[in-house]
């Protein structure tokens, strides 16, 4: 039984082809070229440890959803708005596109062009984009008149984006590209433009300029949590941490290009921002996640309602704000008042009720959605802070628990296919506990496959070499990759006899003694063995 689909713009024009795919040779050889297809596109990651489970998700699933995601972006979701209303996103795209960049890192330079054409003259960026006509608009914020018409978080993404994919292509001539602005003149011309370098720094300080009455930036319409639209004033963390790990990533690139007061001034504003995070939003065990207009704390312990959010805990670590203590104890807060034998909620309590200062988030019943349900998007950051503390048990446990395959057994429950990562999973204050929503075109599947790959696994690129920084299992004695990395294939089997998480102790490299955790770029089209010894 041969089945056809397709989109023509001219049925006739189109019967040869139609016609062709009756043969069912042509079918057979279309199927080949499509596993030929994946197959070089999985083989430049590869692992080999002792869980199965785990490897199958990070040799051929994850890597799957990611390039779909990447693909369509949450522009043609069956689950969101519906026919022509979404557009494709600021905020989500840069962070699919990190995903393939190991992978595919030439197809995503022209996303990162036309989502930095969608980036405003001041810094600020348009909500979300429609692909064929370059028309943006500012989302949800254009419906309320007494928030403002940005997001806080949306410019900031693209620098990690931008950063990430410099590293895996040493393309540094992608910095000096000229890229227009969104404002256009009375002819439909740009008014201005600008390099990408330049629109990375008017992210910056845009974020800058905008801060509250503590020093915190301006939540805008939302942050990353759509759901949460506090009335004009109301600072977060969220966006100042996301600020820091963006300040993170231009220092390190500057550094790299000997740019010395760039260095100086961004780290500057980075220490600032430490500063006001530390002194504000510290709430004795865990980091607030708001100021609203007033000036009164949500997610701290005075709050009946979401006393405490999970991604002001994983990305203050994230960005560096934390103090070593502090990250540990917010950490630990997560654990243990966040986190489920199914995945680690968003906040907790949930809202119960409507309540129109609070905004979307209120809408849902408590463990449904962002008003405390297991946001999957939110369990990769907890499990990618977890790794930089070296916690690799935990970082582990949190892994397995929201593993689409360790969901085969429960499908009945869990009514998503067990291969992919869906966007939530109803929380244990809703009576569906369990029951996985909106799978397949999710943000999660990035940063699930960036938190194996990057951070379980420890392999990251660098502007002059590849990490290895595993924090896994202590009981893993050893494990493997096979990473595809500027012209040179790199097999790395990774040693733990002495049964710990993290640190590597040596390395040798074509047979030869290395010390550091870094290896250096090689270019030269043959394959390097590199064993690496935990201890």
């Amino acid at each position: 039984l041969i089945t056809q689909l397709g989109q023509y713009a001219n049925y006739e024009a189109e019967l040869k082809e139609i016609h062709s795919y009756r043969d069912t040779s042509k079918v057979d050889l279309a199927f080949k070229e499509l596993k030929q297809h994946w197959e070089s596109y999985l083989v430049k990651y590869q692992i080999k440890t002792p869980d199965k489970n785990f490897d199958t998700m990070v040799n051929i699933h994850n890597p799957k959803q990611s390039l779909t995601t990447k693909n369509l972006s949450r522009f043609l979701s069956l689950y969101q708005l519906g026919l022509g209303a979404r557009g494709i996103g600021f905020r989500g795209t840069p962070q699919d596109l990190i995903g393939v960049m190991g992978l595919c890192h030439a197809e995503t330079t022209d996303m990162m062009s036309k989502l930095l054409s969608t980036q405003r003259m001041d810094g600020s960026a348009m909500h979300q984009f429609f692909p064929l006509t370059m028309e943006a608009t500012n989302g949800d914020s254009s419906e309320m008149e007494d928030r403002y018409d940005f997001y806080g978080d949306d410019h900031l993404w693209i620098i990690q984006t931008i950063a990430e994919y410099i590293k895996e292509s040493a393309d540094f001539d992608f910095l000096n590209k000229v890229v227009p602005y969104y404002e256009k003149d009375q002819h439909e011309q740009p008014k201005d433009e600008g390099t990408v370098f330049d629109h990375m720094c008017r992210a910056i300080e845009f974020t800058r300029s905008h801060v509250g009455s503590h020093g915190i930036p301006l939540l805008g319409f939302a942050d990353w949590n759509d759901t949460v639209n506090l009335p004009m004033g109301a600072e977060s963390i969220f966006n100042a941490d996301l600020y820091g790990k963006a300040l993170i990533e231009l220092i390190a690139l500057c550094q790299f290009q000997d740019k010395s007061d760039f260095v100086e001034k961004f780290q500057g504003y980075y220490d600032d921002m430490k500063k006001s995070v530390n002194e504000h939003l510290w709430d004795g065990d865990w980091y607030i996640r708001y100021f609203d207009h007033k000036g009164v704390p949500l997610g701290s312990k005075i709050n009946q309602y979401g006393s405490i959010f999970t991604n002001a805990q994983s990305w203050t670590v994230f960005s560096g704000f934390a103090t070593d203590e502090r990250a540990t104890r917010a950490l630990e807060s997560v654990n243990e008042k966040l986190n489920t034998a199914k995945g680690i909620k968003l906040s907790f309590p949930g809202f119960n009720g409507y309540d129109p200062e609070k905004g979307g988030v209120s809408t849902y019943p408590p463990g449904a959605k962002e008003n405390g349900g297991i946001f999957l998007h939110s369990n990769p950051w907890v499990i990618i802070a977890e790794t930089m503390l070296g916690h690799g048990d935990l970082a582990y446990e949190y892994y397995n628990q929201i593993n689409p395959i360790t969901k085969n057994d429960i499908i009945d429950e869990f009514e998503v296919e067990p291969y992919v990562y869906p966007q939530n999973i109803l929380g244990d204050e809703h009576p569906q506990f369990g029951l996985g929503r909106n799978s397949w075109l999710s943000g999660t599947a990035s940063w699930a496959y960036q938190a194996s790959t990057k951070y379980i696994m420890g392999i990251r690129a660098d502007y002059d070499g590849l990490v290895i920084d595993p924090c896994v299992p202590r009981k893993w004695d050893r494990f493997e990759i096979t990473k595809h990395f500027r012209g040179a294939t790199y097999q790395i089997t990774v040693y733990n006899p002495k049964q710990v998480s993290k640190g590597i102790e040596k390395m040798i490299i074509d047979g030869i003694d290395y010390t550091g955790n870094k290896v250096p770029v090689f270019n030269d089209g043959k394959v390097h063995r590199i064993e690496a010894f935990m201890g």
